[in-house]
């Protein structure tokens, strides 16, 4: 048993309690190791070049590379639907439309600079009526370009 320094009186298990619950604490900040660097967030509305490179989706087509890493580019719109069936979502692949999401099985996902998504709105705004379920838009990647520049849509 611990006795106080001033006397012979037992210290009690509060001061041992404290002692351990220090130690616990120090070894367990100590085992995290130092903080991670953190990179940008990815975006919800944009699946970058970098991102498919880093991933085993670079191996296979477009199509495959967005149902694994931004599955919500194909979940239908949000909202109510007047109809009988949602408008389907516009595919452009360097600012040409293609025939929809049958499009991007033929492009190797190693190929593309980036995709970016709009919504309905953005894309009803920004494409007219033909891209009323929304829209993808695919730029290709072009080594002699570096960085890939922005395109206006």
């Amino acid at each position: 048993m611990l006795y106080c320094a001033m006397g012979r009186r037992p210290l009690g298990r509060r001061p041992i309690v404290y002692v351990l619950a220090a130690i616990f604490a120090a070894s367990a900040c100590t085992a995290m190791g130092p903080p991670k660097p953190v990179g940008p967030a990815a975006q919800r509305d944009l699946l970058t070049r970098d991102e498919i490179l880093e991933s085993t989706a670079m191996q296979g087509d477009l199509l495959n590379a967005i149902h694994s890493l931004r599955p919500n580019f194909l979940a239908p719109s949000h909202g109510v639907v007047r109809g009988s069936a949602a408008a389907p979502i516009a595919v452009y692949i360097d600012r040409i439309r293609q025939s929809g999401l049958d499009a991007l099985r033929s492009v190797s996902a190693s190929k593309v600079a980036d995709v970016r998504y709009l919504d309905p709105t953005t894309s009803l705004n920004e494409l007219g009526p033909v891209a009323s379920g929304g829209a993808l838009l695919v730029r290709m990647f072009d080594p002699s370009k570096s960085p890939p520049e922005s395109l206006p849509f």
